[in-house]
């Protein structure tokens, strides 16, 4: 019973929600660590100029846990959530974890593996090394590698893993921060992380009153005889406020 109103550059929607103006104008990457996708976008001049995509996000490093572990995939999610981090700790060798449930609901047995929190760390640690060497090569693809005093925003619902823009930080040799949804007087406090930066964006996008990129498509053949000057400037002001 829904419709597509509109079409939005993921990016664009994100980046309005969790970056300021002079950020835009400045020169910003933002990073968006999702579930299966890590989109890394470099805004310019107030503009989105460039975009890569790497088909990992999050979701891998609950199937790391879940296979180097022998356990089932909602208890690999439960550890990541409550226990896992990017950042290690001499401690971590001390604690040992409590596994949980499956998604039935059923309690780990007596043969289930024993895990401290330094072998889970090990676990995630080595599949955010190699999203960040990703995220690097995707930054020197779109050119920005200009002062180091340029920042990385770091968001999506892999950034509310603890440590995460700690080690990139490290990994980058940039300032990285994690970016919030902001502009919402009445957002709830559990819609406030960064896993919801784009939902935010996207309700900025609508009440900016922007240029649909499709609206230049959705006319008719019949109509678009007469119009054709108008339909070229509609499609010219879309590019130059998405892009």
């Amino acid at each position: 019973h829904l419709d597509v109103e509109s079409l939005v550059v993921g990016p664009v929607a994100t980046g309005l929600a969790c970056l300021t103006a002079e950020e835009r104008e400045l020169g910003v990457a933002l990073v968006e660590f999702g579930a299966a996708v890590t989109n890394v976008s470099v805004f310019i001049g107030g503009m989105l100029v460039g975009l890569e995509t790497i088909q990992k996000g999050a979701s891998d490093i609950t199937d790391d846990i879940a296979s180097a572990f022998g356990i089932r995939r909602a208890q690999a999610e439960r550890l990541k959530c409550f226990h896992g981090s990017a950042l290690t700790s001499p401690r971590d060798h001390q604690e040992v974890l409590d596994i949980g449930p499956d998604e039935n609901g059923v309690e780990a047995g007596a043969n289930a593996p024993r895990i401290t929190k330094a072998q889970l760390n090990a676990v995630v640690c080595q599949r955010v090394d190699s999203i960040v060497t990703e995220i690097a090569q995707a930054l020197k693809t779109l050119g920005f590698s200009g002062p180091s005093g340029h920042q990385v925003v770091l968001t999506g619902g892999g950034a509310e893993l603890k440590g995460a823009a700690e080690h990139m930080q490290g990994a980058l040799g940039r300032t990285v921060r994690i970016g919030r949804p902001s502009g919402l007087a009445s957002i709830p406090e559990a819609h406030s992380g960064p896993a919801f930066s784009t939902l935010v964006g996207l309700i900025h996008y609508a009440a900016s009153e922007r240029v649909d990129l499709k609206s230049g498509y959705d006319l008719r053949v019949e109509q678009m005889a007469g119009t054709m000057p108008g339909l070229i400037e509609r499609i010219k002001r879309a590019v130059r406020e998405n892009f």
